[in-house]
């Protein structure tokens, strides 16, 4: 008889805890760790089909499990290897044990067909024949893949060691489901610094969040698209959205007319991590610098002008336009042009020769010589 699920098993999903204590304490030496990879060994119970509590049906296929690996997973010709079972219009589970009982780590579900059907795990712990929740789906989701997916949440972790998973599914969803394999990552020691997010992670976490409009509570209308974010992050990391959230009592997207969608997503990204993303463009970057500069988001205005900074260093040929750009929006970003006339003072003979040069107005290729010059002359005199 398996054991009844402990108090806690009901909690909500696995990422919001902490490691939990449900037995002796363990050493931490992770230098003696050994982790270990293994698929599922025997099927201890299943209910789909189920007649009599504690058995396991015959003919339904889930002795398939049994040993299977992901090779040629997501094969279309290869489904029929594994698991398949039909809509039954209720929630079914299943037990499967491994070789080597482990402080679990990680699962990795191969989901062949209709993935989308897990909603939880639990491990048993031998000694106190309990159940603990190790993930649960928070809210049934409509959304699913139709591809072959390997389902693998950030797990509930205990310092209890074991080799049992309970697997409970709501296939309601699908005609039909499927599962190639499932294996178990673990090691021998509780390593307590696994799957310690770091802040930019979790930051990152947050951010797809908004994209996927999950558990957000603030929203924006630009170019007549809906922008999802969390009003607390908003509100702490730049004065002006906390003024402009503190100023909209309705629950109403805030419409805003002075920025493009890629720009205001840009900027979302770099509140969330603090930087933009690697394959920023050229002109989404100098975007962002202006509109940094315009909600005074002093951070966000540096790190375009880096951005843009890589990008006139790495091509000379766009020195000229950035320059003419930079100079006729002057005071605002003098700092950023003084670094313009530091870089024509370095690659002047190169910049004199180019068309864009030639095309410059009177005044601004004197400006453009004469500070270069001066620029030049105060960098000798600081070498010497």
């Amino acid at each position: 008889m398996f054991a009844e699920t402990s108090d806690d098993s009901d909690s909500d999903s696995s990422s919001d805890y902490e490691d939990i204590v449900v037995a002796v304490p363990v050493n931490n030496n992770s230098d003696m760790s050994v982790g270990s990879e293994q698929w599922v060994k025997l099927i201890e119970n299943c209910s789909y089909r189920q007649k009599y509590e504690q058995s396991i049906p015959k003919g339904i296929g889930i002795e398939k499990l049994c040993q299977a690996t992901d090779v040629n997973f997501g094969d279309k010709d290869k489904i029929d290897n594994g698991w398949i079972l039909k809509n039954t219009n209720q929630q079914e589970y299943f037990i499967v044990s491994f070789q080597t009982p482990v402080f679990i780590n990680e699962i990795h579900i191969y989901e062949s067909l209709n993935p989308g059907s897990i909603i939880k795990l639990e491990m048993l712990e031998s000694q106190k024949n309990q159940w603990y929740t190790l993930w649960q789906q928070k809210s049934h989701t409509n959304s699913k893949s139709l591809s072959p997916t390997v389902f693998k949440p950030i797990l509930r972790r205990y310092r209890s060691q074991s080799n049992t998973v309970r697997i409970t599914i709501d296939p309601r969803y699908a005609d039909q489901i499927g599962f190639q394999a499932i294996k178990l990552i673990g090691t021998n020691i509780f390593d307590i610094n696994f799957c310690r997010r770091t802040l930019l992670e979790s930051m990152l976490m947050l951010y797809k969040q908004t994209l996927d409009n999950n558990k957000t509570d603030a929203q924006f209308l630009v170019d007549n698209k809906i922008i999802n974010a969390h009003r607390n992050i908003l509100c702490c990391r730049s004065l002006y959205f906390r003024t402009l959230l503190s100023n909209n009592s309705q629950k109403n997207p805030i419409e805003l007319t002075d920025v493009d969608y890629d720009t205001f997503i840009e900027i979302l990204f770099f509140i969330y991590t603090s930087n933009y993303h690697q394959t920023i463009s050229y002109d989404l970057a100098f975007k962002c610098m202006i509109y940094c500069h315009n909600i005074n988001l002093l951070s966000g205005k540096n790190v375009a002008i880096e951005k843009l900074i890589y990008y006139i260093r790495s091509n000379h040929g766009l020195i000229i336009s950035t320059y003419c750009r930079i100079k006729q929006m002057s005071p605002k970003f003098d700092f950023f042009l003084r670094y313009i006339y530091d870089l024509c003072s370095q690659n002047m003979n190169e910049i004199c020769k180019q068309k864009e040069f030639f095309q410059l107005d009177k005044d601004l290729i004197i400006d453009l010589i004469y500070h270069s010059s001066e620029r030049n002359n105060t960098n000798e005199q600081e070498n010497n």
